[in-house]
């Protein structure tokens, strides 16, 4: 299964990004994406939880790591026993014009799919392109309608792409199961605020100047990603925490 998105997407889709793609790998899929940040290294991760193969099909030559902050997870996939995957030769740089054409593979190695967030016109929708073009099942997780990561996913279920709850929507396309719809994606275990030493243990983390990601939080505190960024998530909702670039910042308290 391809599983694509937003390179800046919102904690919600992260977390659905990676608990999707371990569900999946748990089952014995091979999860393949494009090695990019955002949903991309979300399911890749998730795939590596799940004790899975994941494949990354990549804009360059396999010797070229892009983003090079991935260059740790590209040598987490092989030593799990997944590839990376190019049709680009050694040391050929990223272009703009490669990443449409590394869309394309990853759909043709793919039996479906799966868009998570993706904005209006963005290279994940050109993934579901590629792969209608190729006869393959497209899919999509339903957003929230106040964000616009969600238009391109809406977009495409108001086409007819089959709607993702849960890993048993996605195992039903090609027929490894017959429960659709039945449970929506079960979010990861112990998200309690005692498991992340509390909510003010979590704040405590986190500085009012410096943005810290959801990923160096995570590894601070030893806790899964998907955990971290739904605390943070429910943080940000309730004023206690803001976003800068793809960091999360403390918010101090009103005097």
């Amino acid at each position: 299964m391809a599983v694509v998105g937003s390179r800046r997407p919102t904690p919600y889709g992260e977390a659905v990004s990676e608990r999707l793609a371990q569900d999946l790998a748990a089952a014995g899929v091979i999860v393949i994406s494009g090695l990019a940040l955002g949903i991309d290294g979300a399911a890749h991760r998730g795939a590596l939880a799940g004790a899975g193969c994941t494949v990354a099909v990549m804009g360059t030559g396999v010797d070229l790591v892009y983003p090079r902050q991935h260059a740790e997870l590209a040598a987490r996939i092989l030593a799990a026993g997944g590839a990376l995957v190019s049709e680009f030769a050694d040391g050929t740089p990223p272009r703009r014009g490669h990443f449409p054409k590394r869309n394309w593979t990853m759909a043709a190695l793919a039996d479906a799919v799966v868009v998570v967030e993706a904005g209006e016109g963005s290279g994940a929708l050109l993934t579901a392109e590629a792969g209608l073009a190729l006869s393959k099942e497209v899919m999509a997780v339903p957003g929230s309608v106040f964000s616009p990561l969600s238009v391109g996913c809406h977009q495409l279920l108001r086409d007819g792409a089959g709607l993702v709850q849960n890993a048993r929507d996605v195992l039903a396309v090609v027929g490894r199961s017959q429960e659709v719809l039945d449970d929506p994606l079960q979010p990861p275990s112990r998200l309690g605020l005692a498991a992340l030493g509390g909510r003010d243990g979590l704040l405590r983390h986190l500085s009012d100047v410096l943005p810290l990601t959801a990923a160096e939080l995570a590894r601070k505190l030893q806790l899964g990603f998907a955990e971290t960024l739904a605390r943070l998530t429910a943080l940000e909702l309730d004023g206690s925490v803001r976003r800068r670039g793809e960091g999360f910042l403390r918010v101090p308290p009103r005097e």
